[in-house]
């Protein structure tokens, strides 16, 4: 799927004022970690490692599927780099494994701090996730994280993926719909690298969570800000919205 070329700078005039915040989910409010937990029981010694190459064909796939036009909710796209991961162990993906993997993923719980953030914040927030509204509704139940119909911004209100500009924009129409006119008066937090590096380019001001200490990509772009924990995000905001 094509979109317009953003020519916007990707680096925002200083100083920036914050009117609102979106977050990105898995991984940032939701903590996964059970998923590979339960791998690692069902799959001693091999769990964390099918953990990984299932997550890097997940986000993969979505990228191939963007760049193709060829649409598949991430539900789907989660059971099928699922069933090639189990393949590219030996594992023969019967239907009854994959489907016991994958409703692991409604187990999960939100990182201890993601609820004091979202209920300090008085900025408006939103989230913003390539999880379609039929994966990641029961995973937010789950996770405890209230959140109104028009604050979850998915996939499949465009059939498109991040890091494509068409899904930062329905974050920032939901933005404007809230007042705020300017990309960089929208701060956008995620523990994904990629992903702040893709909210950079769209001309979000950016914050990545990193919690594990990785090392900077060279992809012609920094986040604004790189913080470790995501309590940070509220100094952010307060120093943003003075």
């Amino acid at each position: 799927m094509c979109a317009t070329r953003n020519t916007e700078p990707m680096v925002p005039d200083f100083p920036l004022r914050i009117h609102a915040v979106c977050f990105d989910a898995f991984g940032t409010l939701i903590d996964i970690a059970t998923v590979n937990d339960f791998l690692e029981q069902r799959f001693p010694t091999l769990g964390e490692q099918i953990g990984s190459v299932w997550r890097m064909k997940q986000i993969d796939y979505t990228r191939l599927r963007s760049i193709g036009d060829r649409y598949k909710s991430f539900g789907e796209i989660t059971h099928d780099s699922l069933v090639a991961s189990l393949r590219s162990f030996d594992i023969a993906p019967e239907t009854d494994l994959v489907t016991e993997v994958m409703n692991q993923y409604r187990t999960c719980n939100a990182f201890d701090d993601s609820q004091l953030v979202l209920q300090t914040l008085s900025t408006p927030w939103s989230i913003l996730t390539n999880g379609d509204r039929d994966f990641i509704d029961p995973i937010l139940s789950q996770a405890g994280i209230a959140i109104d119909k028009d604050q979850l911004i998915t996939s499949d209100q465009v059939h498109d993926f991040k890091v494509s500009p068409i899904l930062y924009q329905q974050a920032l129409n939901w933005a404007r719909s809230r007042g705020v006119n300017s990309r960089d008066n929208v701060l956008f937090v995620t523990a994904n690298q990629w992903d702040a590096i893709g909210a950079t380019w769209f001309g979000f001001t950016t914050c990545w969570i990193n919690r594990n200490g990785e090392t900077p990509e060279e992809l012609d772009a920094t986040p604004t800000r790189e913080v470790s924990e995501l309590t940070q995000v509220i100094e952010i905001v307060n120093e943003l919205t003075c």
